[in-house]
């Protein structure tokens, strides 16, 4: 994909496209992020055994956790329609990336 975004390449704000076409500023990935996405999720195993478990709601909450720091008024259901087929992959790769990070 032309337009596919590494969302951790760079520490810096970065804009996605979502599913409703409208842009969304995404925070840098760093600890204040990491930690937000914890508080969210859980931590360390926890993370690991729901992702197994659960592995679409993971990827929600994630969206959700990402999204929330820039717009706190998201729920977790609006978050989760912002991302369609099309976005999987690219929030994927995130989470793994994270993931791997964090554990």
């Amino acid at each position: 994909m032309a337009d596919e975004v590494n969302l951790l390449a760079e520490e810096k704000p970065v804009v996605v496209k979502l599913a409703d076409g409208k842009d969304y500023t995404l925070p840098p990935i760093d600890l204040t992020t990491l930690a937000n996405v914890e508080k969210v999720i859980g931590g360390g195993k926890k993370i690991l055994s729901r992702m197994e478990e659960e592995p679409l709601n993971v990827m929600r909450l994630f969206t959700y956790a990402l999204l929330k720091e820039n717009y706190p008024t998201i729920t977790i259901d609006q978050a989760g329609h912002l991302v369609g087929l099309k976005e999987m992959p690219q929030f994927a790769q995130t989470i793994s990336t994270i993931l791997s990070i964090s554990s």
